[in-house]
């Protein structure tokens, strides 16, 4: 694994600094086909809410947090039951009053224009990733996060895409906040303070745990600070160009706390604004007092996707196949590493987000025709050939 990529996953973990999840054994599997059906689950997904040492029940919890303007509400990112929090909350807010606001982690600001054409109903959901470089951007299960997008475009609600470019943070991880050029800077926050106290612990043992020698502390605490400072500041764009308007702030857990990270960098800059902290855990997740409420909730996972099972390689009009996983669904139809991945039932593949993108669509034992170029031994130009896969 080269250095930027040891990097950009290290950044990756420092989204869930909240301890290790203990999930039940038994997980409940759903499969939302519209939103409709996520509305009739969530009339009867009401979970318990924790205020310091007491319960409350969820409608308490709504009304404490009915005069605040903005609420965050942190995630696992690949929880499904949090995702599903997350949206209750949002219609629970929605119904307090409808001038609402949806912030989120999972896009970048630069990106806001692709999301206004996707809930103005302009282009779907698959152009909605492609063009956002989703796959490769964020990674995580579209299908967790669709309900609450399908949700905002249903009622009209913005969305604003909160986080700072990728292709600014990577370079801050690998050669410092300096190594930007004077325009590269001007799209980040002037203000960058840095971590303190309890906030700046956590970092230091993030790092400690999953560095593994590579990279340099300072760096990677900037990018946390740049990812934090660059969604407050996206917040309060949206608070001040829209008064009268409230917001609901869905980003990792990590970057959720009542007393460091995003909140308290929109304090500092709207010192008055009234704002709640929710974290969602488990029953048997230890407590803490990081936010001002907590829910327990229980573990949702949606259906498996089909997989091809092969490692890609990106590649110029395509992925390559750079190894196979033994005896998966592509190693057993004859596939071969250094094979291009052109096509799925004759949608053309141009990069991996396409890739995941079509596959999610497909389950386990489904069919699928995958168009493959393969170069020739001969040294002839490379041929196209076509695999019937029984996706696994």
């Amino acid at each position: 694994m080269i250095l930027r990529d040891r990097i950009t996953s290290l950044l990756a973990l420092i989204c869930l600094l909240t301890s290790t999840l203990s999930l039940p054994v038994q997980a409940t599997t759903l499969e939302h086909q519209n939103l409709a059906e996520v509305n009739a689950f969530l009339d009867g997904w009401k979970p318990v809410a924790i205020d310091g040492n007491k319960q409350i029940s969820f409608p308490e919890l709504m009304q404490r947090l009915q005069n605040k303007r903005v609420v965050f509400v942190g995630e696992t990112h690949d929880r499904y039951d949090h995702h599903m929090n997350q949206l209750l909350i949002l219609r629970a807010m929605h119904r307090q009053n409808p001038n609402i606001g949806i912030g989120v982690e999972w896009f970048q600001q630069s990106f806001q224009p692709i999301i206004n054409n996707y809930l103005a109903g302009k282009i779907d959901e698959d152009q909605l990733l492609a063009q956002t470089d989703y796959y490769n951007r964020w990674r995580y299960d579209f299908r967790m996060l669709r309900p609450i997008l399908e949700y905002a475009r249903a009622n009209k609600l913005p969305v604003i895409a909160l986080n700072a470019p990728a292709e600014l943070t990577s370079k801050v991880g690998m050669q410092g906040l300096d190594s930007l050029t004077k325009a590269e800077r001007a799209q980040l926050p002037e203000e960058i303070t840095p971590a303190a106290g309890s906030y700046l612990n956590k970092l230091r043992q993030v790092f400690a745990d999953h560095a593994h020698g590579h990279g340099q502390f300072e760096n990677f605490a900037m990018v946390q600070r740049i990812w934090d400072e660059t969604m407050a500041a996206n917040i309060v764009k949206f608070l001040q160009a829209n008064e009268k308007s409230r917001m609901v702030v869905f980003a990792g857990s990590g970057h959720v706390s009542a007393k460091a990270a995003i909140p308290n960098d929109v304090s500092r800059r709207l010192p008055k604004i009234s704002k709640a902290t929710i974290h969602s855990v488990d029953v048997r997740e230890r407590l803490n007092d990081e936010v001002d409420y907590q829910l327990l909730t229980q573990f949702l996972s949606l259906p498996p996707t089909g997989k091809l099972g092969a490692w890609l390689v990106p590649a110029n009009n395509g992925v390559t196949i750079g190894k196979l996983v033994p005896n998966s669904a592509a190693d057993k139809a004859g596939l071969h590493e250094g094979d291009k991945i052109t096509s799925i039932n004759g949608k053309m593949i141009e990069n991996a987000g396409d890739l995941y993108t079509y596959l999610a669509k497909y389950k386990p034992g489904e069919q699928i025709k995958l168009g493959v170029k393969q170069p020739d031994l001969k040294g002839q130009p490379p041929h196209e050939v076509f695999y019937s896969i029984k996706l696994q």
